[in-house]
């Protein structure tokens, strides 16, 4: 079974004459409200008009009331879904009026994508590359859950995270995650009378925020472990899958 194709895509959309402000606080709102409640939605970025180094021109120039959307879905139903999921419609609903219309929307121009080459490099500034001789090595590339029911664990993953499978060698089902994958963390910690702090080893998924994903999990069957904590500038929790084990969450951060 092959992987899901991720769907990218770039969007034009045009704000009316002096609505700018008003435009940009409900896009704002809406990026958050997407990340929020899509974690099928991977990416989701609205940019203005660049107005920065005066050496750089666009070409042909653009429309100062512009807005270009630069989207990935995991797939096409998960586009689909956003496209006629509740925070979308109700945006349009709500605040489409701020746009250039035709037939009663927004004017939109819309181009798909699917990735070809290249890469993302995330969150790298000068102040996070470490010094010189201070890399480390060896990260943690491969995790593994062991269940005893691999069919409802499995569906338990999906219903949370999204995740896919491909069945490999003794029926183990494999999850693949893109290239360029965000900076990575380690760490050895003490035995501690608290959860998560149990003798063993842990793994944290990346999640965009960390409370829409707890809330999914216990509707799914799993629990709380770990509220939101925040310690040395890193959000995270835990919960445990219906089976018991652990599963870190932590959201973005730079190394």
């Amino acid at each position: 079974m092959s992987a899901p194709q991720q769907v990218s895509l770039i969007s034009r959309w045009f704000i009316k004459v002096g609505c700018r402000e008003a435009a940009l606080e409900a896009l704002t709102q809406a990026a958050h409200d997407v990340r929020a409640n899509e974690p099928d939605t991977l990416t989701y970025r609205i940019h203005t008009q660049y107005e920065g180094d005066p050496r750089l021109q666009s070409l042909p120039p653009v429309d100062p009331l512009s807005i270009l959307f630069f989207e990935v879905y995991r797939d096409a139903d998960a586009f689909l879904a956003h496209l006629n999921g509740p925070v979308f419609t109700g945006f349009v609903n709500d605040y489409g009026g701020l746009f250039v219309g035709a037939g009663g929307k927004p004017y939109t121009t819309v181009n798909f994508l699917t990735l070809y080459a290249g890469f993302t490099r995330s969150g790298e500034t000068a102040a996070a590359v470490p010094a010189a001789g201070t890399d480390n090595s060896h990260p943690a590339v491969m995790f593994e859950i062991i269940a005893r029911d691999q069919a409802a664990i499995s569906a338990f993953y999906t219903e949370v995270f999204g995740w896919q499978y491909q069945t490999g060698s003794d029926g183990l089902s494999y999850i693949h995650f893109p290239a360029g994958s965000p900076p990575l963390l380690g760490g050895i910690g003490e035995t501690q009378d608290s959860p998560g702090f149990e003798p063993g080893h842990n793994f944290y998924l990346l999640v965009d925020e960390l409370q829409p994903v707890i809330d999914r999990a216990v509707a799914a069957g799993g629990e709380t472990l770990m509220p939101p904590t925040q310690v040395d500038g890193y959000s995270f929790a835990m919960i445990r899958d219906p089976e018991g084990n652990p599963v870190g969450l932590i959201e973005p951060f730079d190394n």
